[in-house]
């Protein structure tokens, strides 16, 4: 399962035991979970807006995921998805979001997300 920026975000800002941690590792259950390395730099970007550590949040990451490079496949894919959305109307669907739903469909893997953006995607499951 490849888990989006914003599952990571969620999990860094909810303590374990919560309501919010618990749904999200219910979902995962046993599940393999993979990030697109262009995710760590939305990570890291999240860390310093927050003040915080960008290197702990992405170390985290990394014990949590495998990070995933992207190719070239990966990124025509990508362009596709976003043009796609964006025909669909909507304009706030970007290309690190098509990397990511390409990432996750190159592995044959779900994506979980919060994410809005991804509402239609047979392959998504988006938490409330």
């Amino acid at each position: 399962m490849i888990l989006d920026t914003s599952v990571f975000v969620e999990i860094f800002k909810s303590p374990e035991g919560s309501g919010r941690y618990d749904e999200i590792m219910s979902k995962i259950g046993d599940d393999e979970t993979y990030i697109s390395i262009v995710q760590i730099a939305e990570i890291a970007d999240w860390a310093m807006r927050n003040k915080l550590p960008a290197s702990d949040r992405i170390e985290r990451v990394k014990q949590v995921a495998r990070v995933v490079m992207i190719d070239e496949e990966i990124c025509l894919n990508a362009a596709t998805i976003k043009s796609q959305k964006r025909k669909s109307g909507q304009r706030d669907f970007g290309i690190i979001d098509g990397i990511v739903l390409a990432t996750a469909r190159s592995l044959n893997q779900p994506l979980l997300t919060f994410d809005r953006d991804f509402a239609g995607e047979n392959d998504c499951l988006i938490l409330p």
